[in-house]
């Protein structure tokens, strides 16, 4: 019998019991995206070596390559790539005509438009706290540089030592904005198309939308994000199980069904093999039915968990407004015993499905 709720296998379990995505939190990504950093301003760097741009002009080259690195961040953004590389490179060409120091130049433009490009929720805050944080990290990468990379070695070592050291410091400057608005990434439109018939829709669409309008009313801290964007996402996955459900009970026609028993109890053959056959088929039939209205009871527990976390959701949107203009409310605060709840259904669905399995093996 389908399970209603469904640990989904990109969801993990903090030490708190909140499930998060594996992909999508800011601070999850955040490894991955001062990889792209570094690898990006390393390999630039090297080019400028080889191009003996390194030797002619240090400071252009590093511009250059701090260019490649903030452009790298977001390798699915292709086409941002360009502008963010151009934008870094002529802020820091300005700074070298007006004899200012062009790391410091660069780095700023490098962190504002490496948070640009990234993918979760930013504002203009994001922006200069990431601009500060990378400018910082430039100057301290290039200060590091100069004292841990011999003058001695090749000049395509230097450049790529001297790059890969402010690299690794600089990118550190997207750990504000991931600090500051570190989230799961909650299932997207295409996701949402792709899984869900048109009729199942509207509750994910509604859920997204009253987590995504309850954050931009005011941010809440880290776990009651988290506990908001677990009930949407339950919302998804009880979506989903809504429609196995229904698909499983339309595949079973109740006056089919029922016409086929009274046939096969009405057999008036004087054979005993064909008459027991016959009343066998009929007893797996009416335990059909009664596997049906299971399947049924469940399919409405599915349905009034999702009534149930859409409710929580709109009444934590106007507590967030409330608290906005209280603010010595403490909202949303039922989302501990809402999230107990949809985690119960879900282990409960796992024990049924453990025993389904246990009862078929023997």
């Amino acid at each position: 019998m389908p399970t209603v709720l469904e640990h989904p296998s990109h969801m993990l379990a903090t030490a708190s019991g909140t499930l998060v995505t594996r992909r999508g939190s800011a601070l999850q990504t955040l490894p991955r995206r001062q990889a792209y950093w570094i690898a990006g301003q390393v390999g630039a760097a090297s080019l400028t070596a080889i191009l003996a741009l390194w030797t002619l002009q240090p400071e252009i080259a590093l511009t250059l390559s701090l260019a490649a690195g903030a452009a790298s961040v977001n390798p699915k953004r292709l086409w941002a790539v360009p502008v963010v590389a151009t934008g870094v490179t002529l802020v820091g060409l300005f700074c070298y005509a007006m004899a200012w120091p062009v790391v410091i130049g660069a780095g700023a433009a490098a962190g504002a438009l490496a948070t640009w490009q990234i993918p979760h929720r930013t504002d203009w805050l994001d922006y200069i706290n990431n601009a500060l944080a990378t400018l910082t990290g430039s100057s301290i990468g290039l200060w590091l540089a100069s004292l841990l990379v011999p003058e001695a070695l090749p000049i395509g070592a230097v450049a790529v030592m001297t790059a890969g050291v402010v690299g690794i410091v600089s990118s550190f400057g997207l750990l504000p904005s991931a600090l500051r608005f570190d989230t799961p990434t909650l299932p997207s439109i295409r996701k949402i198309r792709g899984t869900l018939r048109a009729l199942y829709r509207p509750p994910v669409f509604k859920a997204v939308d009253l987590y995504r309008r309850s954050v931009r009313t005011r941010i809440p801290d880290t776990d009651q994000r988290r506990g908001l964007a677990e009930v949407a996402t339950w919302v998804y996955h009880l979506q989903v199980s809504l429609q196995t459900l229904d698909r499983e009970l339309d595949a079973i026609d109740v006056d089919s069904i029922e016409k086929r028993i009274d046939t096969a109890e009405a057999t008036d053959s004087d054979d005993e093999f064909t008459r027991e056959r016959r009343l066998a088929a009929a007893a797996h039939l009416r335990r059909l039915l009664e596997n049906r209205d299971t399947i049924r009871i469940e399919r409405d527990r599915t349905e009034a968990l999702v009534e149930y976390a859409l409710a929580f959701l709109e009444e934590a949107r106007a507590g967030l407004i409330v608290a906005r203009q209280l603010p010595g409310e403490a909202v949303p605060d039922r989302l501990g015993e809402v999230l107990d709840r949809l985690r119960s259904q879900a282990r409960a669905g796992d024990a049924r499905r453990r025993t389904a399995r246990e009862m078929a093996a023997s």
